[in-house]
């Protein structure tokens, strides 16, 4: 069974699709009644979220993280129980935007959280409730993504701009966008917020939001090219366009693409080589009434 996850103002939904393999089939076809799986009432107890802003599930323990940002925390709950009480694995985290989660070969996994008031990532190793700064100044920092090299990757929508943290030199630099400089040509973004690394090739996926399209940025590529949306940044709600896409997922057998649509209040899926998207999830029932509808992520069971 594979889900894909989809959050809203307290609560997080997921729409099921039963499969016969681990690989989601180009042809498949999505249950659209979401499930609550966090969440649901809007509070700061352990089942409650408070406009959460990102997700990540770590498969290995079949886990789900949430940023819970008006909480200022981490929030971890096991999707092997069907109860909803999260765990607090991160406490005092000024207004996290997004969450990733990943295997140093710890007991615990490493937790990445973009902060988006204190402008900057911060890492959690092995289930430490001391943060450590990762990379040097995102501003508003939105979108965090980690490659196979551990290398951490960031999108700064206020300076138009990714950034790219060495783990092995610890320097950040700019590998996509001209920095404060908006702009709809390829080597531009117009406020990248959501992002994703493809962990098989190093190709940078950006929702540019502003721009109303999805860019793909080969590795070492200094320009992008448009794989979903307008590559002139017109916005639409036709299934060619987007209105401010501020997240996006990829599955990297298939190269299909996921993306949450906000305006649009629906969740776009885009296979290879496609001229326009699907809808498989829509806001008639999710009420998007807020940007905390940010974060798309698929899940195989």
């Amino acid at each position: 069974m594979a889900q894909i996850l989809v959050m809203h103002t307290f609560l997080i939904l997921c729409c099921l699709l039963f499969l016969t393999s681990a690989i989601i089939s180009p042809c498949a076809r999505w249950n659209t009644t979401g499930v609550t799986v966090a969440g649901g009432v809007k509070g700061n107890l352990s089942d409650q979220l408070d406009g959460p802003e990102g997700i990540f599930v770590y498969k290995p323990l079949n886990r789900l993280y949430v940023a819970d940002f008006n909480n200022q925390r981490i929030q971890m709950f096991s999707l092997n129980q069907s109860s909803h009480t999260g765990v607090t694995v991160a406490s005092n985290v000024t207004y996290p935007s997004n969450v990733y989660v990943d295997d140093d070969g710890n007991p615990e996994p490493t937790v990445y959280a973009a902060l988006y008031k204190s402008d900057r990532v911060n890492q959690w190793v092995n289930g430490s409730k001391e943060a450590v700064q990762v990379g040097g100044e995102c501003r508003s920092c939105t979108g965090i993504a980690i490659d196979n090299e551990k290398n951490v990757y960031m999108s700064e929508p206020t300076r138009h701009r990714v950034l790219k943290w060495s783990r092995r030199t610890n320097n950040t630099t700019v590998i996509a966008g001209q920095t404060d400089q908006p702009g709809s040509t390829s080597n531009q973004f117009q406020r990248p917020q959501g992002i994703h690394i493809d962990r098989i090739h190093g190709t940078l996926y950006v929702a540019d939001s502003d721009n109303n399209r999805v860019q793909k940025w080969l590795k070492n590529s200094q320009d992008g090219v448009t794989r979903a949306g307008s590559s002139l940044g017109v916005a639409g709600n036709d299934s060619a366009s987007f209105s401010d896409p501020i997240s996006v997922t990829v599955d990297e057998v298939t190269n299909i693409l996921y993306v949450a649509d906000f305006n649009n209040r629906r969740i776009q899926r885009w296979l290879p080589n496609a001229t326009k998207g699907e809808t498989i999830a829509q806001g008639s029932g999710m009420r998007f009434t807020s940007k905390n509808l940010i974060e798309v992520f698929l899940k195989e069971n």
